[in-house]
């Protein structure tokens, strides 16, 4: 049996959400329009992209999204 790929969040360890929240980011918003969109707080936002910066190893925003786009987690 073929073994299938596994799903593009397990080797990165980002949730749903967080990926939603990067494709966000690389449109150009920022943490209130971002809250806004995904219907959240912006500290909830602030949360996901402290997370999302340790599961990526970056330490800025401009950082994490070139690595989302180098990894094709966003388009």
């Amino acid at each position: 049996f073929a073994r299938a790929a596994p799903p593009p969040q397990a080797e990165h360890g980002l949730t749903a959400r967080e990926v939603e929240l990067l494709g966000l980011l690389a449109e150009g918003h920022g943490y209130k329009t971002a809250a806004r969109a995904l219907g959240c707080a912006v500290d909830t936002v602030r949360f996901h992209v402290r997370n999302v910066y340790e599961k990526l190893h970056v330490h800025s925003k401009s950082e994490a999204v070139s690595q989302a786009l180098r990894r094709g987690l966003i388009r």
